[in-house]
């Protein structure tokens, strides 16, 4: 006490009128000193605070009896006025610490804050209510403890007031804005630390503060956000194990008080005006459960409003509250108040023996517990025994509540709230986001080295079994890529591959980092930015993988010429499956979820390709025979994989050389040997049938059709009256044969062309051939050509080689160099060299390039919009409407 008087004496001549503070147990109200010294008065409390060590001192000038924490003390002395200290006297109501604070964290304040929430109430999805009618109002300087037993709502009310649910009733008002229509006005104004650790593992401590830094703070320089994020690592007390990689909690690098003081760390840094803190203490020691409540006690000093979560505080981390507000079972507020007060206020009401003791008189502690004990006290019976009904309900405590707490007044603020940090700009967030997702893979070697060995293992594995040798009559094995049967189910595996790389590198990206993004949807971060920071890290992985696997598996078979194209196939195939799994991803809630439906995903990319089960053999209701059906038409792996082959079967060095040659012959030897017998098929049947039926009709339709596609497809070349003649023929005509003249005449000069063309085709490959020798011309086709592949895409095993479906005629032979005849969009059969494109003719290879990239974009601006969780949600409104 001496020391404390000395000090006082000394300090007294640096003390400014705004340190001192009085207390009159007249009016029992404290009051700020705006004068001299007032005078020794009779019964008054003086509080001074000693500014340059930011502590508060007390005396009492008076001859009542002096109680300092439930003690009584000496009147004569001055007392160190500490954190959660009640000051009182006989005849005064009780002082408390957190009022004395606020008094001078609000003095001179030029903007102040006021969060006020109106008849709160919330309901779940299951229509269980989880919170009755909350109102309370909560200044700036206050330390807010919400606490109540398991299941009363404590987490509910915490994300309800910070934004997270939106209430079912009622509103809350930040210094007069609507938290939840006004929520662009209170950018950065409010922060959340939740229970869990939202920190990337993968990240030094370090690393996890600077990049969080660097998304709140854009005026500030790297030189600054540096400076902040060690003065920050130094006051939480991290600054010794800055460069220790965070891991998981099964991996332990730092402790667990280490984690959680990094996790407020990340909100302290910007010092949101409100924050919201859950269980920061729970699975802590006592030491360090402390250490995290003196930093959130730091941030209250500091002028902001912090509402923290808590179970089963000490009695020290209990007295630090500024305010505390309970709930009891189903949501119901039952009390509202200074902490201290909550245990008199509870005794009273059952009647307890010294209900007016707050703290022990040995040791001034107090016991949160015999709160709980007391609100959930059980009726006994007849027998002495506990009961399972309560004493006093849930209700019965509201009512109480509601009697005896009104509505403090406080004035109403309507100037905007401080933020002290200003978001970063949409691309600087995008250079943090790539900046950090890429170094968390880098340093997680586990999955750098899966990621990164896995599509050359695979290339390894496939390239080497389907590598076939033939036998030579010498029993030699000799291996030509000419003679690999397997080329085409290695192309299909790869298309495969690169969808499942695709889609399992990109599956759990965005649900191991929902945490994380719930705490920075405070800060109203760019969604854009982040996606597009996934997007492209995804990509880049993709492009690697695609690279490893095309590299490894062509140097084994021996694919000669095809880098570039089977690399922009493969990587276009995984970028789509990229999407794919960034979509299901954000749509579900678990990673166990997500690799159930990943097969699910796979197997109907395999099923509909068109090349485990061809699409006209697929059930009728989802085939078509004459084109692709929409099921084959919205799977990336049939357009991936007709690229992939029409690309390797007309683009080879050897082919290209010969195509426009063989597609000559190709078209002259089927309108030849297939088209025109099954015209002159046709005109049997229309002489034998009856004229008037429906198949007389479909034939005549039949014939009209087809010899227009064949006007269409010679520019010029026309048959004359054949319309007319068609129309009017009649099978009970004598002179049948004649009434199909021109029809006839037309025929047989079709097929005269056709002859010539085809032998004009022959000739010069042929002439091709001879210049090159024969010998070369083996040596190329060996080495570029393969056969197996070249039987598929001209359908050599096919046995029907022209299909009549309905009343037209379809090649079924040489798919490969027959031209689509309809210029729709994209519409042409299976392994068709072209494709039309609103008029325009594009290479197979170049339009379902394009066609994966649509999906792509599609799957990208579903991503953003979240269409699939959005699809998943209504559908489960609807049953439970239903």
């Amino acid at each position: 006490y001496a020391l404390i008087e000395s000090f006082l004496k000394e300090d007294s001549k640096n003390l400014d009128n705004s340190d001192i503070f009085y207390a009159t147990s007249q009016d029992l109200s404290l009051e700020f000193a705006k004068q001299q010294i007032i005078p020794e008065l009779e019964g008054v409390i003086k509080i001074i605070r000693i500014a340059s060590v930011n502590t508060f001192f007390l005396k009492y000038e008076g001859s009542d009896e002096l109680s300092l924490n439930g003690q009584i003390v000496s009147n004569n002395r001055t007392h160190i006025f500490n954190q959660g200290a009640t000051v009182r006297t006989s005849k005064s109501k009780p002082i408390y610490y957190s009022d004395v604070i606020s008094k001078y964290i609000n003095e001179g304040k030029e903007v102040k804050l006021e969060f006020l929430v109106e008849d709160l109430r919330f309901i779940f999805k299951n229509n269980k209510i989880g919170l009755h009618a909350i109102n309370f109002k909560e200044k700036a300087g206050k330390l807010v403890g919400i606490m109540g037993g398991s299941g009363t709502g404590k987490s509910t009310l915490l994300n309800v007031l910070n934004g997270n649910y939106e209430p079912t009733e009622g509103k809350i008002l930040i210094n007069g804005l609507d938290l939840y229509k006004q929520k662009s006005k209170l950018e950065g104004v409010i922060g959340f630390v939740s229970q869990d650790d939202l920190l990337i593992e993968e990240l030094t401590v370090y690393q996890n503060l600077y990049f969080n830094a660097q998304l709140c703070f854009n005026d500030l320089s790297n030189e600054d956000i540096k400076v902040k994020v060690d003065e920050m690592l130094q006051a939480i007390g991290l600054f010794e194990v800055r460069n220790l990689r965070v891991g998981s909690p099964l991996d332990k690098t730092i402790s667990g008080g280490q984690r959680k003081r990094l996790n407020i760390s990340l909100e302290l840094i910007r010092e949101p005006s409100v924050l919201f803190v859950d269980e920061p203490t729970s699975g802590l020691s006592s030491r360090d459960s402390e250490n995290i409540m003196d930093l959130l006690k730091e941030l209250a000093l500091k002028g902001k409003l912090v509402f923290v979560v808590i179970h089963q505080p000490s009695s020290d981390i209990f007295k630090m509250f500024d305010r505390l507000f309970l709930l009891d079972q189903g949501g119901y507020p039952i009390f509202n108040g200074n902490p201290i007060d909550a245990i008199v206020y509870f005794k009273t009401h059952v009647h307890h023996v010294n209900a007016d003791e707050r703290e022990c008189n040995l040791c001034g502690n107090v016991n949160p517990e015999q709160i709980f004990n007391i609100i959930e006290s059980k009726v006994v019976d007849e027998f002495g025994n506990l009961t399972e009904y309560r004493k006093v309900s849930a209700e019965e405590w509201n009512q109480r509540y509601i009697k005896e707490f009104p509505e403090t007044e406080i004035e109403h603020i309507t100037t905007p709230p401080e933020s002290s940090s200003k978001v970063a700009t949409k691309f600087k967030q995008f250079k943090v986001f790539m900046k950090r997702d890429v170094l968390s893979k880098l340093t997680n070697r586990q999955y750098m080295l899966i990621n990164m060995l896995e599509a050359p293992v695979l290339a390894i594995i496939l390239a080497y079994f389907v590598k076939f040798y033939q036998t030579s009559q010498h029993n030699q094995e000799t291996y030509t890529f000419f003679n690999n049967e397997n080329l085409p189910q290695y192309l299909f595996i790869a298309v495969v591959v690169a969808l499942f790389l695709g889609l399992t590198v990109a599956a759990e990206e965005i649900i191991k980092d929902r945490k994380i993004l719930k705490r920075e949807s405070f800060l109203n971060l760019s969604k854009s930015s982040y996606i597009l920071s996934k997007i492209l890290i995804m990509f880049a992985i993709s492009a690697i993988q695609s690279a490893t696997f095309v590299l490894i598996g062509n140097y084994i078979l021996e694919i000669e010429g095809m880098l570039w194209e089977y690399w922009i196939i493969l990587f276009t195939t995984s970028c789509s499956a990229n999407l794919i799994g960034l979509n299901i991803s954000s749509a579900f809630n678990s990673a166990k979820v997500i690799y159930i439906i990943v097969p699910l995903l796979i197997i109907p990319q395999l099923l509909f390709s068109g090349v485990i089960v061809k699409f006209d053999k697929l059930n009728p209701v989802l085939s078509k025979k004459n084109e692709v059906p929409w099921i084959g038409n919205i799977m990336t792996s049939r357009w991936a994989y007709e690229a992939i082959t029409v690309v390797q079967a007309k683009n080879n060095n050897f082919e290209k050389q010969f195509f426009d040659l063989n597609q000559e012959k190709s078209v002259s030897s089927f309108k030849r040997d297939y088209w025109l017998p099954e015209i002159k098929s046709a005109i049997e049947r229309l002489s034998e049938d009856k004229k008037g039926t429906e198949s007389f009709k479909v034939t005549q339709s039949l014939l009209k059709k087809e010899i227009a596609k064949e006007e269409n497809y010679w520019n010029g070349f026309e048959c004359k009256n054949c319309d007319s003649e068609i129309d009017k023929f009649d099978p009970k005509n004598e002179n049948s044969s004649k009434q199909l003249l021109n029809l006839n005449v037309f025929l047989g000069k079709l097929k005269k062309q056709y002859n010539k063309n085809f032998n004009e085709a022959t000739t010069n490959i042929d002439k091709k051939i001879e210049v090159l020798t024969e010998a070369k011309y083996q040596a190329e086709r060996n080495k570029y050509q393969n056969e197996s592949l070249l039987d598929l895409v001209t359908n050599r095993n096919e046995v029907d080689k022209i299909l009549t479906y309905e009343d037209e005629l379809f090649q079924k032979d040489d798919p490969i160099y027959n031209e689509p005849i309809n210029e729709r969009f994209l519409d042409a059969q299976f392994y068709a060299p072209h494709k039309y494109f609103m008029g325009k003719k594009l290479t197979t290879f170049f339009a379902n390039l394009v066609v994966i990239w649509i999906f792509t974009i599609i799957l990208s601006i579903a991503l953003y919009y979240d269409w699939l969780r959005k699809l998943f949600e209504s559908v489960e409104r609807i049953k439970k409407k239903s």
